[in-house]
This record gives structure tokens, C-alpha cells and sequence, in this order.
């Protein structure tokens, strides 16, 4: 039957309408990759005078607003992360300053930055208004991660970079009169800046709180992502023993960990998710994508392994996987419970440090959990705006999230505490492909470390 010729003008309409309303899209899309471009390379034509600056960062409070923290400040060269480009015919972007914060979830107050130079000379950016990080769960508290753009005037030869940073609003008076100052961290190495990333695996871990002690199991995480291709980790301390401390040290003097202070105030952290983890995971993806420079950054917990399933390691997997425009490869979640039994089957009989999770626990639930529960990821850092717990809330337009198949990578979760505990297991013996490197280098590890009786406390 034909169609009524009311139907068929209006379709013709549509169509029409459709056509230039994505001809037009396409347009502004072009000429704004365009613009883009162009800027990017008068960007990396300046000459940039970087200030003296330091990576010790801290909560710090914000004017007179108790729970009002800032916690850190990376200068970002990516102009693809503006959303829009302003007076550049005058003024030519040149970056941006990645603020870390804690405010109450409710904030709805414009935010002004305030840049700092080394000769003291302060200069205002009026940002308006500021989002929360989605994944609050309804606390008082949130994490925040907002942006200040960084301008210059186009016919500039020699800029020099800003020192610190502070941030005000209006109902905080003592923010305006009184700023907190943070200081910008910078690439470690000054020829870094507008660099390609280095394809190194680094890994983000959860912060360290309620007095963590399970030293064992610190060492045997750090060494298995070793073995699986990763070159440096981030742990950020609220409170540990002082025997995980005292590992960390060593790993520290070896020069492939960073410890950061998480000194999230007492009173704050039953108000704010999991001691600030979402702000914790954005300084983190941002720390090893400006200071180190890194490509990769694995954003997980301490009872969590990314398992490459056909590759020999994660770094062989991203390097022979990765072609260019992927946020994140996102690994699906099973669970290997505290609870069930040992199998010591695979125990050699030399080995002093006698129960690593990861060869003792062989049975796990037979459901693989869908993607983003409780998944975990590894992120290319330069693609990332805002990053999730499980996955990312917000890349660099053209980038997307790949899930890896299950025959290809999973996330191995050592759960001490099972979700259900009558979910039906099944054996896989996996990790157990790694053992006869593990036992040996947590045994090296645990007797350089505690040399008096070779043992990691657990």
C-alpha cells in the first residue's frame, strides 16, 4: 500500500531537516577539530618557563570551611578537554589546571581560581559552577575534579608557567581574603611537557586505612602486576602498620612506588565515600598521566589481579591490543572467596612465605559479572576527563571503552568476605601459571625487607 502523501511530504521534511542538521554537526565538528589542531601546534611553539614546584601533596583545608579540602593541581596540555575555545584570535589556550577537591555534594556556588607565579603576581579565572563526581552514594561529602583553562596572548614568545593555585567561592569569605595554595605539579622531566606517553603499565591502588597490616599480601600484589608487565604504583596512605610502611619503604627505595599522603580528616571519613576513593582514583590517572608521564595506569584494589588470559603479561596484551583510541579496557569480575579452601597442591617445599592468595585460592564463582560491576580497568590516561571506581564517566571525544572478552582477560577478585556465599564455584588454575615466579620473588622481597626471620607478616 502507498503511503498518503501527507506522509510522504512529511518524511521528505524530516529527511531534510536530518540531512542539515548533520551536515551542520559535521561542519562545526570539523572546523572545530581544525582549530584545534592549528592551536596545538602554536601551543608547542611558546617556550615554556616552568616554576619550582613539589609532588608532596596534602588535604588541605579551604579558607574557614571545615571538610572544604583541596588536595592537588595538575597542569594538563591537552586542549581536546575544553569544551570550548574562547577569544582565540587574542588569546590561544595553552592548557589547563586539573583541580582535585572534597566539597558537600549539594555545592552550587560559582568557583574562582586564582593562579599564583612565582613573582606572586595573581591572576582570577571565573570557572562558574562545578559538578560532583557521580559515584557519591548519597553522602553529605563528594569528590570533586574540575578544570581552570589557562590562556596567554597569541603573539607571546615566553610563558611562564603558574606556581600554585587556590580556589574561592562567595559563602566562603576567608577563601578570598586568605587563599589555600596548591601547588601545580609538572612533568618530572621538563622535556616531558607535550611529550607522546611513554607505553608504561602503572598501577593505581585503593588508599591504605583502618591500620592496614596484611604486609603479605601487599608484598605478593606488588610483585604479581610485576611479573605482569607493571613498572610503578601509587599507594596513598591514610593508616597502615608500621611493617606495611616498612615495605613500602623498600619498594620506595627501588623506585617503583610512590607513597602519597591521604590524610583525609577523622571526621570527614564517615561522610565521604570510602575515605575519598573517587578522588583518590582521579589524582591518581592524573598523577601518572602529567608527572610520570605514563601511558597506562590499572586502577584497582589490593585483593584484585587483572588476569591476561592469552598474553604472557598486560604490558604484551595493551602493546599487541592497543590501537590508539581506546579510554579503557575494561576487565569483568569474578570472585575467589578467604573462605573456601586452601589447595597446597602447587606449595613448593623451599618457600618461607607459605599463603599467597593467588596460588592457594583455585576455585571461583562460575558467573562472570556483567561489565561495570564491579569491574575493573586499565585506562589510557591521556583519554581520560573524569575516571569511575568500574569504568569511565567521561573521555576525550573520540575515544571509546573496550570490555575484553572472557576468553581474553578477567579480573581475579580475592574477596575476604564472600557476596553469596552459595553461589556455585568452579576450579581455574590460571594464576597458578605465575607461580613458580611468585613464590620466589615475594620470599627475595620478604627476606630483604624482614631479614630477621624472612617472613611478611600476615
Amino acid at each position: 500500500m502507498l503511503a498518503c502523501p501527507y506522509q510522504r511530504s512529511t518524511l521528505g521534511v524530516i529527511g531534510i531537516l536530518v540531512f542539515y542538521y548533520l551536515y551542520w554537526n559535521l561542519y562545526v565538528f570539523s572546523s572545530d577539530s581544525k582549530l584545534r589542531e592549528d592551536l596545538s601546534s602554536l601551543q608547542q611553539s611558546y617556550i615554556y618557563i616552568k616554576p619550582s614546584w613539589g609532588y608532596n601533596n596534602s588535604w588541605r583545608q579551604i579558607g574557614s570551611k571545615a571538610n572544604h579540602l583541596i588536595y592537588s593541581a595538575y597542569f594538563d596540555d591537552r586542549l581536546d578537554v575544553l569544551e570550548t575555545i574562547n577569544d582565540h584570535n587574542t588569546k590561544v589556550p595553552i592548557g589547563s589546571l586539573r583541580i582535585i577537591a572534597i566539597l558537600p555534594r549539594e555545592f552550587k556556588e560559582a568557583i574562582t581560581c586564582t593562579v599564583r607565579f612565582e613573582d606572586f603576581v595573581d591572576k582570577s579565572i571565573a570557572i562558574g559552577k562545578v559538578q560532583s563526581l557521580k559515584e557519591h552514594h548519597d553522602y553529605k561529602y563528594a569528590a570533586y575534579s574540575f578544570m581552570c583553562p589557562l590562556y596567554v596572548n597569541r603573539n607571546s614568545t615566553a610563558i611562564h608557567l603558574p606556581q600554585s593555585v587556590a580556589i574561592s567561592y562567595p559563602s566562603n569569605r576567608l577563601s578570598q581574603l586568605s587563599p589555600t595554595f596548591m601547588p601545580i605539579s609538572y612533568p618530572r622531566d621538563v622535556d616531558q611537557l607535550f611529550a607522546m606517553s611513554r607505553p608504561v603499565v602503572s598501577v593505581c591502588v585503593g588508599p591504605l586505612q583502618q591500620n592496614y597490616s596484611d604486609v603479605l599480601r601487599v608484598a605478593e600484589f606488588v610483585e604479581m602486576y610485576r611479573i605482569l608487565g607493571a613498572r610503578h604504583f601509587y599507594f596513598y596512605h591514610l593508616s597502615a602498620s608500621e611493617e606495611v610502611m616498612r615495605l613500602l619503604r623498600h619498594y620506595q627505595s627501588e623506585g617503583i612506588v610512590d607513597v602519597l599522603q591521604w590524610n583525609v580528616p577523622a571526621e570527614l571519613l564517615t561522610q565521604v565515600h570510602f575515605a575519598g576513593i573517587m578522588a583518590q582514583i582521579n589524582d591518581c590517572v592524573y598523577r601518572a598521566m602529567v608527572v610520570d608521564n605514563y601511558r597506562y595506569a590499572a586502577t584497582v584494589d589490593l585483593d584484585e589481579i587483572l588476569i591476561p588470559l592469552k598474553h604472557n603479561s598486560l604490558s604484551i596484551f595493551l602493546r599487541q591490543c592497543d590501537e590508539g583510541r581506546t579510554s579503557a579496557y575494561v576487565f569483568r569480575n569474578v570472585f575467589f572467596y578467604n573462605l573456601d579452601s586452601n589447595d597446597s597442591f602447587s606449595l613448593p617445599a623451599h618457600t618461607h612465605n607459605r599463603f599467597l592468595y593467588s596460588q592457594m585460592k583455585v576455585r571461583r564463582t562460575l558467573e562472570v559479572m556483567p561489565t561495570h560491576q564491579r569491574s575493573k580497568c586499565i585506562v589510557n590516561t591521556q583519554s581520560i576527563i573524569e575516571m569511575g571506581n568500574h569504568f569511565v564517566w567521561r573521555n576525550v571525544p573520540g575515544y571509546t571503552e573496550t570490555t575484553v572478552p572472557l576468553s581474553v582477560g578477567l579480573l581475579f577478585h580475592y574477596r575476604d568476605q564472600c557476596i553469596n556465599c552459595k553461589a556455585p564455584l568452579m576450579v581455574d588454575y590460571t594464576a597458578r601459571r605465575f607461580g613458580s615466579l611468585i613464590w620466589d620473588r615475594v620470599d627475595e622481597t620478604c627476606g630483604q625487607v624482614f631479614n630477621e626471620s624472612g617472613l611478611c607478616p600476615k
